[in-house]
């Protein structure tokens, strides 16, 4: 029987090989899971590489040269281990590489706050997600948890997403462009820490986003006429809709707007 070669399938070999190759100004790679990473990270890969080694992210830099004195004589210096969170692919290893200075002979890695802020795990386009969904489940931040873990397998907590959107307690708001001019106030318990605190939420009723949110230590007259004041600043003013509670009828219409009364509350009022 004469010898024949025969083509090994690659499925078979003790190492996977992935294939990189230009297309269309970018990249082809053969593992889905790392086209999703690559696409995560191609708005930040101005400051660093992205290459892929025995299934692991490997990022070092573009241009290696040290923060500390700026020379470009530096060298690899082994590795960092981190474990990023994506949006669609979740919990991902990855290596970090680190240099040391020639000259000064400090050491230093790869700057990945572009991608992921410093002393954090999630990256910066799923922080940025969660300031969406806010808006479109209405300021709940149990939907919100119930979101990420429904589309894309990532379990985070209601209190990481505090975190993200609620900074020193300042009042976080959304670039809604014009806003209607109707608008619907509530105030609700937030625990915090530990703590109870209140969490002032006012809505565009025409468009269904927040247009400001804010934790504030207490619910009195005046915290409420100063949220409403800073959060409606050079916006349009015509209503506002709240519960039952009295104190709002004096504090609205000195702000400028109608006040109007939640249908639903007054129903339940009724009954």
């Amino acid at each position: 029987m004469p010898n024949k070669k025969i083509n090994t399938p690659n499925s078979i070999l003790d190492v996977k090989q992935y294939i990189f190759c230009d297309f269309n100004d970018g990249f082809v790679l053969s593992d889905p899971r790392f086209v999703k990473i690559f696409k995560s990270c191609q708005k930040a890969l101005k400051s660093f590489d992205l290459s892929f080694k025995k299934d692991v992210p490997y990022f070092k830099m573009s241009l290696a040269r040290c923060p500390h004195c700026g020379t470009r004589h530096v060298v690899k210096y082994g590795f960092t281990k981190r474990t990023l969170v994506f949006k669609e692919i979740g919990k991902t290893k990855v290596k970090v590489q680190r240099y040391i200075c020639k000259r000064c002979g400090k050491t230093f890695q790869t700057d990945l706050t572009s991608l992921v802020d410093k002393n954090s795990n999630f990256t910066n386009e799923l922080k940025s997600k969660s300031e969406h969904l806010i808006s479109d489940y209405l300021g709940s931040l149990k939907n919100v948890c119930k979101s990420f873990k429904k589309f894309f397998g990532i379990t985070v907590s209601h209190q990481t997403i505090e975190n993200w959107l609620f900074v020193d307690e300042n009042i976080l708001e959304f670039d809604l462009g014009r806003c209607s001019g109707y608008y619907v106030f509530d105030v609700e318990w937030i625990k915090i820490n530990g703590e109870w605190k209140y969490r002032h939420t006012l809505l565009d009723s025409i468009s269904n986003c927040i247009v400001a949110d804010a934790i504030y230590d207490t619910e009195d007259e005046n915290t409420v006429e100063k949220f409403l004041r800073e959060s409606t600043v050079n916006k349009n003013k015509i209503a506002i809709t709240t519960d039952l509670d009295k104190k709002y009828a004096s504090i609205i219409p000195k702000l400028g707007f109608k006040h109007q009364l939640c249908i639903f509350h007054t129903k339940k009022s009724l009954k």
